[in-house]
C-alpha cells in the first residue's frame, strides 16, 4: 500500500475538520453543562477550546502555502481563496485568544467565571470555524492527480468537469458519439 504523496493541500485538507470540530463540539457540550449545572462538561468544552488553539496555527500555516499553490490553477477562483484567506485570519485571532484563555481557565478549574468566559467567546470562534470551513469548502480543489495513470496525466492543469471526457478526447481526437474510440 503506497502512502499519499505529501503535499501543502493534502496537510491542511486534513488538519481543517480539527479547529472546526473542536471548536463547535466544545462550545456546544460546555454551554449544555452551564446550563444543566455540571462543570465537568464545561471543563470538557474549555477543553476542547484550548485543543482548537493549539491546531489551529498549523491548519492556518498549511492552508497558506496549500492556496499559494490552488491558486495558480486555471479552474479556481482567485477571489475565492482571498476570502478564505480573510476569514481564516480572522478565525486564526478569535481561536488563538480564546484557546490562551482556555488555557488560564484549566490552570485554574475552580473559577466558573473565566470558564463561562471562554465558552462565550468560544461561541465567536465556533461561528467563525464554521463560516471559514464553509468558505474554504467552495474552493474547488480537483481531481486528485495520483489517482490516474501516469501515461494519462498529459491533461493535468486543465479543468475538465467530473464525468465529462479527458481533455484529449475534449480536442476533437474522436470527439464522436463513440467517446473517443474508433468503430
Amino acid at each position: 500500500m503506497r502512502l499519499p504523496a505529501l503535499t501543502w493541500k493534502y496537510v491542511h485538507l486534513v488538519l481543517n475538520p480539527f479547529p472546526i470540530v473542536l471548536s463547535v463540539v466544545g462550545v456546544a457540550v460546555g454551554l449544555a453543562g452551564w446550563i444543566l449545572d455540571r462543570p465537568a462538561w464545561e471543563r470538557y468544552g474549555v477543553t476542547s477550546l484550548f485543543l482548537a488553539g493549539l491546531v489551529v496555527l498549523p491548519t492556518y500555516y498549511s492552508g497558506i502555502a496549500a492556496g499559494d499553490v490552488v491558486s495558480q490553477r486555471t479552474f479556481v477562483t482567485p477571489g475565492l481563496i482571498e476570502t478564505h484567506r480573510t476569514w481564516a485570519t480572522w478565525t486564526l485571532l478569535a481561536v488563538l485568544a480564546d484557546g490562551v484563555f482556555a488555557g488560564f481557565s484549566l490552570r485554574q478549574p475552580d473559577d466558573g467565571r473565566l470558564r463561562r468566559f471562554v465558552l462565550m467567546v468560544g461561541v465567536l470562534t465556533a461561528c467563525l470555524a464554521g463560516v471559514t470551513g464553509f468558505m474554504g469548502g467552495r474552493i474547488a480543489h480537483g481531481a486528485d492527480e495520483r489517482a490516474r495513470p501516469a501515461a494519462n496525466r498529459s491533461d493535468v492543469g486543465t479543468a475538465t468537469p467530473a464525468g465529462s471526457r479527458s481533455a484529449p478526447a475534449a480536442r476533437g481526437a474522436g470527439s464522436d458519439s463513440t467517446g473517443g474510440r474508433s468503430p
